[in-house]
């Protein structure tokens, strides 16, 4: 019988998969929240299987609720218990995309959180190394994934116009508070990388 580690392994390798394969369809319009939710799924399902071999079972179960399983950010506060880990936050964030309406997902968002999105791939590939020993390279074709986004292509004035006030200063607030936690060089204008560099660093 199947173990229920690596029952949660082989899904959270499946959810990896399909969130790269949805990313890279352009012509699938919610590519942002349908991408947020496959890779906080794989995360979730990972660090639940890394858990269970490194604390128990009963590690992933609330104390005073042993049939509710613990959440993704419950599961990020208990392996990464650094609260300033870039990786942490990297992910803190896109599961606070996760949450996000849907009415207020918008092109712009996929332009402020792209490069979230490929650090977060990169250090999923990283993490299923270090605690599986699996290389999700081998899973997904070399340059499958290749984003390009320029953070400063982003605005004011044209966003100002285009929503209402309070949608317009939430987005570049959004944009501000992204771009200074450093996640990404400040200098970054494109992002291209092929799956093969994803086990030569950590970026977060």
């Amino acid at each position: 019988m199947e173990k229920l580690e690596d029952r949660l392994l082989n899904k959270a390798k499946e959810a990896f998969v399909m969130a790269i394969e949805l990313y890279n369809k352009p012509t699938i319009r919610y590519r942002v929240e349908g991408f947020s939710m496959f890779i906080c799924n794989a995360w979730e399902l990972m660090l639940k299987s890394h858990m269970i071999k490194t604390m128990g079972e009963q590690s992933i179960y609330f104390p005073d609720n042993p049939d509710r399983t613990f959440a993704l950010s419950d599961c990020i506060k208990k392996v990464f218990t650094n609260d300033k880990d870039p990786l942490r936050i990297n992910l803190e964030k896109i599961v606070e995309l996760r949450n996000t309406s849907t009415h207020f997902i918008t092109v712009e968002y996929e332009m402020i959180y792209v490069p979230l999105f490929q650090a977060c791939v990169l250090n999923f590939n990283n993490k299923m190394s270090e605690f599986h020993e699996v290389d999700m390279t081998e899973l997904v074709p070399q340059n499958f994934l290749t984003l390009s986004v320029s953070l400063k292509s982003l605005n004011e004035t044209e966003i100002s116009g285009k929503y209402p006030e309070i949608i317009s200063n939430n987005k570049m607030s959004e944009f501000h508070e992204v771009d200074m936690t450093e996640l990404v060089p400040q200098n970054f204008l494109t992002l291209s990388v092929s799956l093969k560099s994803l086990n030569e660093t950590e970026i977060s």
